[in-house]
């Protein structure tokens, strides 16, 4: 059995914004982080865009990867982060969504929330107009997610 390992540093957006998709497999952890590491993360997000702490990038952990096929891949370990992320991206959205009903910058605001969503969350499939999520949990928390 060949095995083969290939190591980068990927932004966040580099991970979702490449036409690939991600899948919690069926033996992976229902998702269950609370307050604490959300909190944690927070911080850490809020650092990056203060004056005084200010840096370029967070380091995030690994993510594990494997090869599902060439589009999609299984997330073996960092599944808890990258479906924080993506629960926060969505709410995000959510907020472009409210601002544009309000009538504030609102065609500016859709267009964010759509490039955002196609970008990090998913998209639709332009042959078959199906909608195609980026990261897919698992049986538990799939549902949820959607």
């Amino acid at each position: 059995m060949s095995m083969n390992f290939n190591t980068a540093n990927n932004t966040f957006r580099q991970l979702l914004g490449n036409g690939l998709t991600y899948r919690v497999p069926p033996f992976q952890r229902d998702y269950s982080w609370t307050e604490d590491e959300w909190d944690d993360l927070w911080q850490d997000i809020t650092e990056l865009f203060s004056e005084e702490e200010a840096e370029p990038a967070h380091y995030m952990g690994y993510l594990v990867l494997q090869t599902a096929n060439n589009k999609q891949f299984d997330i073996i370990d960092g599944q808890q982060r990258i479906t924080t992320l993506s629960i926060l991206i969505l709410a995000g959205l959510g907020f472009l969504q409210d601002l544009a009903d309000a009538g504030k910058d609102a065609d500016n605001n859709r267009q964010r929330k759509q490039q955002l969503q196609n970008s990090y969350i998913g998209y639709v499939d332009p042959v078959t107009l199906v909608p195609r999520s980026k990261l897919e949990l698992n049986r538990h928390n799939n549902s949820f997610y959607q």
